[in-house]
């Protein structure tokens, strides 16, 4: 009786633990929807500048480097503009994973990578998609 008595109590332990780490990382998921998003919507506006604020600045000098050109001409004009222009007219609903500092926004339109930076999140690399037993393909990335 005490044998199914503590199974029984470690199950429920164990049920109750993970359910909270799941409710932890729900505020955590929320800003990473939200950046990702307010990336789109700057791309969507042809805002580059607050495009590119929302980018590791790795991430903001390969775009740069990538098109010879500044950033914020980089993500709004040319063939990434377009591509990523394009795919923020189609975002649909977004779901986040999150692990440590690390997150993956996946919208019908797109997979965004987001890494923690100081108090919120940072894209490191947007216009992915995914490609069977191989890394993504991004238009924007560190």
């Amino acid at each position: 009786m005490d044998r199914r008595h503590g199974a029984a109590v470690a199950a429920l332990t164990l049920a109750v633990a993970l359910v909270a780490s799941a409710c932890s990382d729900a505020p955590a998921s929320a800003d990473a929807v939200d950046a990702a998003e307010r990336f789109y919507a700057a791309v969507a506006d042809g805002d580059g500048e607050a495009a590119c604020a929302l980018l590791l600045p790795d991430a903001a000098e390969a775009a740069a480097a990538d098109a010879d050109a500044p950033c914020a001409q980089a993500v709004t004009s040319g063939d990434v503009g377009d591509d990523l222009a394009s795919r923020a007219d189609g975002l649909g609903t977004a779901t986040a994973h999150v692990a440590g500092r690390q997150a993956q926004v996946l919208f019908a339109a797109d997979t965004v990578f987001l890494a923690r930076s100081g108090g919120g999140w940072v894209v490191t690399a947007a216009g992915c998609d995914s490609r069977p037993e191989r890394p993504y393909d991004c238009e924007v990335e560190a």
